[in-house]
C-alpha cells in the first residue's frame, strides 16, 4: 500500500511538474512560431510585449492556452496609426500534442476580452483589414513547412465593440457591448455551427439613412455549414431587436462571387408594443409604463441572386390593426392606429418595385390624420399619394419620448399628389397633379449639442411647379428668421438626391448668430485663438437659392455686423454675395464675391471689399489678415477706407491660409497716427532728431499688394514730427520686414537740425549744403525687433552732403561713404537674397504640395470616413 501511494504520488507530482514546465519549455518556440508567421504574412504593426504573454495548461487541459494582454493591430501606409483590432486579453487554445511533437501549431479556440474591431473601406476600395502580404503560388502549394494551421472549434467575445463603415457601399454599422459565443468543427467541410450573440447597442445605416439606432440586439443561430459548396442553411435562427422578435429559415450561399439566397422571415410575437419598440429613441425611461393594445403582422422573403448585375426578389408586409398607445404622463392617448404596408419586387429589378401604404391613420383627441400612397417603379417612380388631417406632435413626442431628440407642434395638412418622375424630368407640369396646403404652428425640433429649431408659424401652398411660402417665421437657437417666397423643383428633389431644389426668397431677421449655427460657443469667440473650434461650412451642391436679405445683426467669429442688406445666392456649392452691405468695425463695408466649398478640403474665397471709415484699432483686433501682414496697425489710431480685392484658400478651421492669399488695392487713411512703435523709435534713436517719435498719416493713399506671402506697399508720404518721410517696402508671413524710410530734413532756417543730425550720424561736425537733406534708412528684422541702419544721404536744392563734408573732414567722408555704400549694397543684396530664398521656398512648397496631392487624396478619404459612425449615429457611438 505504501509503495502504491508512493507511485501515485510520483505520478501526480510528475503530472503537476509537467503542467508547470511545459509552458515554460515551449513558450519560446510558440512565441517564435507566431512571430515568424506574423512577419511573413502581416503588413501591419502587431503590438504586444513578450512580458505580457502567458502560457497555461490548467485552463483547458490537455490543450495549451496562450494569452496576450494589451494586444493590438494598427495599420500601415494609408491607415498608418489607425487601430484595426485591439483587446484587453487575447487568448488562443493550441493542441499540446502537436507542440510536443514539433508539428505545426494547431489553433483550436479563440477568446477575446473587451476587443475593439474597426473596419473601414474607403471610396477607392482600399480597406484597413487588407493587411496580408500576397503569397507566391509556390508558397500556396507548399504546406509541409507551415508553422501554423487552424482547426478552430470554439470561440468567444466578451464586452466587445465593432465599428464598420464602407464608403463604397455607403453602409455603416456599430455594435457596442457585444457578447458572442460560437462552436463548430472547422476541420470538417460539413458541420453545424451554433452561435449566440447579444449587443447592448446596435445601429445600422445605409445610403445616409439610419434604419436602426441604438437598439439592443440578441441572436441565436444554428447554421448548417457546407464549406465545399459555401452554402449556409438556417436550421434554427431567431433574432430580437429591442422587443421585436424575428425568426428565419432558408439558406445563403456563395458558390462564386455572386450571392444566392432564399430566406423567409416573420415575427414570432404580434403585440403592437413590440413593433413600437423599434421607433427611434424608444427604450427611454417610461417605455415599460406605456399602455398599449393592438396587433401587427410582419413577414417577407428575399429570394434570388445578388451580383453586380442582379438583385434578388423581395417582399415585405406589415399590417397594424386597431392599436392604442397611452402614457401615464399624458392625458390624451393615440388611438385607432392602423396601417397596411406592402412592398415587393417579384423579379428583383427596381423598375418592377411596388410600394403601397393604405389605411394609415391615427386619432389624437378629436383630430384624425390619414394618409395613403402607391409607388410603382423605384427606378423612375410613378406615385399617387395623399394626406389629410392634423397631427399633435407634442402628444406623440410625450408618448414616444426619445433620448436623442424631441419634437413638438401642430401640423395640419391637406395634400394630394399624383404623377411620374419621367414627367418631372421633362418639366411637363401639366401632367402632374399636386395641390394642397400645409400649416405649422409652434413646430419645434431639439437634439443634443445643437440649437433648438422652432417654426412658430408657417403656411405653404403646393402646386405642381412650386411650393409658395406665404409665411414662415421661426428661430434657430438665438437666431430668428422670417421667409416668404417660392421653392421649385421640390418633387424631383424629394425623389432624387442629385436633383437641384430652387428657390427665391426674402429673408428678414433681427439676429443671425453664425457662430452658434457652426457650433462655436460665445466663450470660444472671445479670443482669436479660440476660433480654431470652427469647421468648414459645406454648401450643398443641389441647392439653388437666392435670398434678398435684410438682417439687423450678424455675429460671425469676433465680428458683429449691423444693418446687413443685400443679395445672397447659394448654387453649386458656392455662396455668393452680390453685394452685401454691412456696418461693422465703426465703419461700413460692401462685399461682393464668393465662398466656394465645392472642394471641402480646400475651400476658397474671392471678395472685392469696398470699405469706408473702418476703425484701425478695431480692424487689427478682429481681422487676422491685418494682424499677420500689417502688425504696425496695433500701434495706430484713426480710420481708413479702401477698395481691396482679396482671394485665397481657407483652412479646415475656416481661417485664411495666408500662404495662398493674394490681393491688391488702394488704402486711404484720412487721419491716423502711429505711436510707441519700435520701428519709429529706432529711426529716432539713430537720427537724434527731436519730435520724430510719432508718425502722422493725413490724407495718405497707399497702393498695397499681397502676393507670395508678402504684403507690399509702394512709396507713400507721412509726417514724422516736423519732417516729411517717404516709406515703401514689405512684410512677410514670418513677421520679417524690409522697408525703406526716406526722412527729409530741411536746411535754411532749420539748418541746425540737419547739421546736427548729419554730424551725429557721421561722427564729425559737418555743415549741410542745399535746401534739405534726405536721410535714407533701411529697416529690417521684425516689428518687435527692428534693425535700423542709415543708407545713402543726399541733399536737395544744390550741393551734396558728400562735398560739404569733404571740405571739413577730408578723406574720412570717403571712408564713411564707402562704408555706407557697402552697408546699403549688403542690405540690398540681403533683401534680394531673402526675396529669392522666399520665392524658392514657396516654389519648393508648391512642388511638395503637388507631389503629395495623390497621397493626400487617400488620407482625405480616410479622414472623411474616420468618425463617420459618430456623425451618422450621434453621441451614442
Amino acid at each position: 500500500m505504501k509503495k502504491l501511494l508512493i507511485i501515485l504520488g510520483s505520478i501526480i507530482a510528475l503530472f503537476a511538474l509537467t503542467i508547470v514546465l511545459v509552458p515554460i519549455l515551449f513558450k519560446d518556440r510558440i512565441v517564435s512560431a507566431v512571430q515568424t508567421e506574423i512577419d511573413k504574412s502581416v503588413n501591419a504593426k502587431v503590438n504586444f510585449e513578450p512580458s505580457k504573454i502567458s502560457i497555461s495548461l490548467l485552463s483547458d487541459f490537455p490543450n495549451l492556452t496562450l494569452g496576450v494582454r494589451d494586444f493590438s493591430i494598427t495599420g500601415n501606409d494609408t491607415f498608418e496609426g489607425d487601430t484595426l483590432f485591439a483587446a484587453k486579453d487575447f487568448s488562443v487554445e493550441m493542441d499540446i500534442v502537436a507542440i510536443i511533437k514539433g508539428e505545426p501549431l494547431n489553433i483550436k479556440g479563440i477568446m477575446l476580452d473587451q476587443p475593439l474591431i474597426n473596419i473601414l473601406v474607403l471610396e477607392d476600395g482600399s480597406a484597413n483589414y487588407d493587411i496580408t502580404f500576397p503569397s507566391e503560388e509556390e508558397e500556396e502549394e507548399t504546406t509541409s513547412d507551415e508553422e501554423l494551421k487552424l482547426g478552430i472549434d470554439h470561440w468567444e467575445i466578451k464586452s466587445g465593440r465593432i465599428n464598420y463603415y464602407d464608403q463604397m457601399s455607403d453602409v455603416a454599422l456599430s455594435l457596442i457591448g457585444v457578447d458572442h459565443t460560437g462552436n463548430g468543427d472547422f476541420t470538417l467541410s460539413v458541420f453545424d455551427m451554433e452561435t449566440k450573440t447579444s449587443a447592448k447597442d446596435f445601429s445600422f445605416a445605409y445610403g445616409g439613412d439610419v434604419y436602426v439606432a441604438h437598439k439592443s440586439l440578441e441572436a441565436e443561430l444554428l447554421l448548417g455549414m457546407d464549406l465545399d459548396s459555401m452554402k449556409f442553411t438556417f436550421k434554427d435562427a431567431k433574432a430580437t431587436l429591442n422587443e421585436f422578435h424575428l425568426k428565419f429559415d432558408g439558406f445563403f450561399a456563395m458558390p462564386t462571387d455572386d450571392y444566392e439566397m432564399d430566406i423567409n422571415f416573420a415575427t414570432t410575437d404580434t403585440q403592437f408594443k413590440n413593433v413600437l419598440s423599434l421607433v427611434p429613441g424608444m427604450y427611454a425611461d417610461g417605455f415599460d409604463d406605456l399602455e398599449t393594445r393592438g396587433e401587427f403582422d410582419f413577414s417577407g422573403f428575399i429570394k434570388g441572386v445578388y451580383s453586380e448585375t442582379s438583385m434578388p426578389a423581395f417582399a415585405v408586409d406589415l399590417i397594424v390593426r386597431d392599436a392604442f398607445v397611452k402614457s401615464p404622463d399624458v392625458p390624451l392617448p393615440i388611438e385607432q392606429i392602423a396601417m397596411e404596408m406592402h412592398a415587393k419586387s417579384e423579379s428583383g429589378d427596381l423598375s418592377d418595385g411596388y410600394l403601397e401604404v393604405k389605411n394609415f391613420g391615427l386619432t389624437i383627441d378629436k383630430d384624425r390624420f390619414t394618409a395613403k400612397a402607391k409607388v410603382n417603379n423605384f427606378d423612375s417612380p410613378i406615385w399617387d399619394l395623399s394626406m389629410q388631417g392634423g397631427l399633435n406632435l407634442d402628444i406623440i413626442s410625450e408618448i414616444e419620448p426619445s433620448q436623442d431628440f424631441k419634437i413638438g407642434g401642430i401640423i395640419n395638412a391637406n395634400i394630394n399628389s399624383k404623377g411620374s418622375y419621367a414627367d418631372v424630368e421633362k418639366e411637363d407640369y401639366t401632367k402632374l397633379e399636386t395641390t394642397g396646403n400645409l400649416k405649422m404652428q409652434n413646430f419645434s425640433y431639439a437634439e443634443k449639442n445643437a440649437p433648438d429649431f422652432i417654426i412658430s408659424n408657417a403656411d405653404m401652398n403646393f402646386n405642381p411647379e412650386s411650393v409658395n411660402l406665404t409665411t414662415l417665421k421661426g428661430n434657430y437657437g438665438k437666431s430668428d428668421f422670417s421667409l416668404n417666397g417660392s421653392i421649385s423643383n421640390y418633387i424631383a428633389y424629394a425623389i432624387d438626391d442629385s436633383a437641384v431644389i430652387k428657390g427665391n426668397m426674402r429673408l428678414t431677421s433681427t439676429l443671425l448668430d453664425i457662430n452658434e449655427m457652426m457650433g462655436v460657443s460665445e466663450e470660444e469667440t472671445e479670443s482669436i485663438e479660440d476660433t480654431t473650434a470652427m469647421e468648414v461650412v459645406v454648401i450643398p451642391k443641389n441647392i439653388d437659392f437666392t435670398f434678398d436679405a435684410t438682417v439687423q445683426t450678424i455675429k460671425y467669429d469676433n465680428f458683429e455686423m449691423k444693418n446687413a442688406v443685400g443679395q445672397i445666392k447659394v448654387k453649386d456649392g458656392i455662396l455668393t454675395l452680390d453685394p452685401l452691405k454691412v456696418d461693422m468695425l465703426e465703419g461700413n463695408i460692401k462685399m461682393t464675391g464668393l465662398y466656394n466649398s465645392q472642394d471641402e478640403y480646400e475651400p476658397k474665397f474671392d471678395f472685392t471689399l469696398d470699405i469706408s471709415q473702418l476703425s484701425i484699432p478695431e480692424t487689427f483686433k478682429n481681422v487676422t489678415t491685418v494682424q499677420k501682414f500689417v502688425p504696425i496697425a496695433e500701434k495706430m489710431q484713426g480710420k481708413f477706407s479702401t477698395d481691396f480685392k482679396i482671394r485665397g484658400l481657407l483652412t479646415q478651421e475656416m481661417m485664411p491660409d495666408f500662404a495662398t492669399v493674394q490681393g491688391a488695392g488702394l488704402i486711404k487713411i484720412i487721419d491716423a497716427a502711429v505711436k510707441d512703435s519700435k520701428v519709429i523709435n529706432g529711426v529716432t534713436s539713430l537720427s537724434k532728431l527731436d519730435n520724430t517719435d510719432e508718425v502722422v498719416l493725413d490724407n495718405v493713399q497707399v497702393q498695397a499688394e499681397i502676393k507670395d506671402g508678402r504684403f507690399s506697399v509702394e512709396p507713400f508720404d507721412v509726417k514724422m514730427g516736423d519732417y516729411k518721410a517717404t516709406v515703401d517696402g514689405s512684410t512677410g508671413l514670418a513677421g520679417d520686414i524690409a522697408y525703406n524710410l526716406k526722412l527729409n530734413v530741411p536746411t535754411g532756417s532749420m539748418g541746425q537740425a540737419a547739421n546736427t543730425a548729419i554730424s551725429n550720424l557721421l561722427g564729425s561736425k559737418v555743415k549741410a549744403v542745399g535746401s534739405s537733406v534726405n536721410l535714407n534708412f533701411n529697416i529690417q528684422g521684425t516689428y518687435d525687433d527692428p534693425k535700423v541702419k542709415l543708407g545713402k544721404t543726399t541733399t536737395e536744392g544744390g550741393g551734396s552732403v558728400t562735398s560739404s563734408v569733404k571740405e571739413q573732414v577730408g578723406d574720412r567722408i570717403d571712408e564713411e561713404k564707402d562704408k555706407l555704400k557697402a552697408e546699403v549694397e549688403a542690405q540690398t543684396q540681403a533683401a534680394k537674397d531673402s526675396a529669392k530664398a522666399e520665392a524658392e521656398r514657396l516654389k519648393k512648397q508648391a512642388e511638395e504640395e503637388a507631389r503629395k496631392k495623390a497621397e493626400e487624396e487617400k488620407e482625405r478619404l480616410k479622414d472623411k470616413a474616420k468618425g463617420k459612425l459618430k456623425d451618422i449615429f450621434g453621441d451614442g457611438i
